[in-house]
Parts: structure tokens; C-alpha cells; sequence
């Protein structure tokens, strides 16, 4: 995280490369591009830690990336969220808890409906 933000490393499917920058609040879709990244709307992002370079790419589905975060409070949980360009989309998992966020996050629901039931 630098600041109030968390930077990723992203690659556009024209091969363009660029930090985007989000914030950690949860339901907060503002992103900043980098003017070295073409993207659009619809397009879906290779998503790479910018430290270790490891793919975020979720197993779950294609169109999610994943990444662990940890609160205030020390607890750690999942963070799966949309790597296609301008879908809100998020899905927070601690221990059997799932919450949805995002006017797109009902796509992913049944993907995580069998973890909540363990």
C-alpha cells in the first residue's frame, strides 16, 4: 500500500504496462491509470503484485483477481475482485463469512456459495 492506496501492476491486452493505484476501502471503485496503460471499459487486465510480480488471476474465474489483506485488527482475510475494466465487483471472505460488494458482485454470488456453507 503506498498512502491510502494499493498498487498493482497491470498489463492491458495490447501489451501496455502501468502501477494502477485503489483503495483499500472495500465498495470504492475509483482506480487510477497510469497514462502508460490503454485500457477500456470491458477489457480485462493481467493483474501482478509490483513487488514479487506474482499473478493476482483467481482460480475461482478468470475474470477475478485475488489478494490477501489484513484489517486493523489483525484479522486476515480474502479479497476477490474484478479484473475486467469498470465492473464493481468485490467479494470479502473471513473464515465462513462472505460478504458482496459491487453493483456487479451478484455475477461471482454462486462461485462463493458453497464456501459459506462449510
Amino acid at each position: 500500500m503506498a498512502g491510502n492506496k494499493i498498487v498493482i501492476s497491470a498489463k492491458a491486452n495490447d501489451g501496455s504496462e502501468g502501477l494502477i493505484s485503489l483503495s483499500p476501502d472495500i465498495g470504492d471503485y475509483n482506480v487510477e491509470f497510469p497514462d502508460t496503460l490503454n485500457q477500456k471499459t470491458g477489457d480485462l487486465l493481467s493483474l501482478f503484485c509490483p513487488v514479487c510480480h506474482k499473478d493476482l488471476s483467481s482460480p475461482k474465474h478468470i475474470n477475478l483477481a485475488m489478494v490477501l489483506m489484513t484489517d486493523k485488527a489483525d484479522e486476515e482475510y480474502e479479497i476477490f475482485f474484478s479484473r475486467i475494466v469498470g465492473e464493481h465487483s468485490t467479494v470479502k471472505i473471513l473464515g465462513d463469512h462472505v460478504d458482496l460488494f459491487g453493483e456487479h458482485a451478484d455475477k461471482y454470488q454462486d462461485l462463493f456459495n458453497t464456501r459459506q456453507m462449510f
